[in-house]
């Protein structure tokens, strides 16, 4: 035998398993749930989401809608001081989804119009409001569309109901 020159293997530890080495059973990683994740690469089924979560994708989409379609100079005609058109904000009470912005009339008092719809069996059917002055018609028709725009691509990409 030569010791001068040593017999040695390559030995790398990665490549031990040593629960299989010890005979006992690897153990079980938990893995957090991430409702985002789940929504994004869930397939063909309707989903049992959090609807506080639907909420806020909805007020992201339908924000981003307004900011790409909205004309305050049309808004504004004298009805009104200012609409914040970064304040659209989505908010749930029991099944019903609201869209709102804050508008702020012309004696500094603040008002949040707003459209609805309801979810119910996982469709979404708008509340048709009534009575809508004319006036303020073209601001309920530039937030029921962001709405409408939200809600059909938040159904599009994620397959809720």
């Amino acid at each position: 035998m030569d010791f001068e020159q040593a017999d040695m293997q390559y030995f790398d530890a990665d490549d031990v398993d040593i629960f299989a080495e010890l005979g006992t059973p690897a153990p079980v990683q938990a893995i957090a749930s991430n409702p985002l994740h789940d929504i994004l690469l869930e397939e063909e089924k309707p989903l049992d989401v959090d609807p506080h979560l639907v909420a806020e994708l909805l007020q992201v989409l339908a924000q981003h809608s307004i900011l790409q379609n909205n004309n305050t100079n049309e808004m504004l005609s004298g009805l009104a001081q200012n609409i914040d058109m970064n304040s659209a904000r989505v908010t749930l009470n029991d099944d019903e989804y609201r869209l709102s912005l804050l508008v702020e009339l012309q004696d500094n008092q603040h008002i949040r119009p707003c459209v609805r719809a309801n979810r119910a069996l996982g469709q979404f059917d708008f509340v048709e409001e009534q009575n809508v002055p004319s006036k303020w018609k073209p601001l309920y028709d530039l937030l029921e569309n962001a709405f409408k725009q939200a809600i059909q691509s938040l159904k599009s990409s994620t397959y809720i109901g």
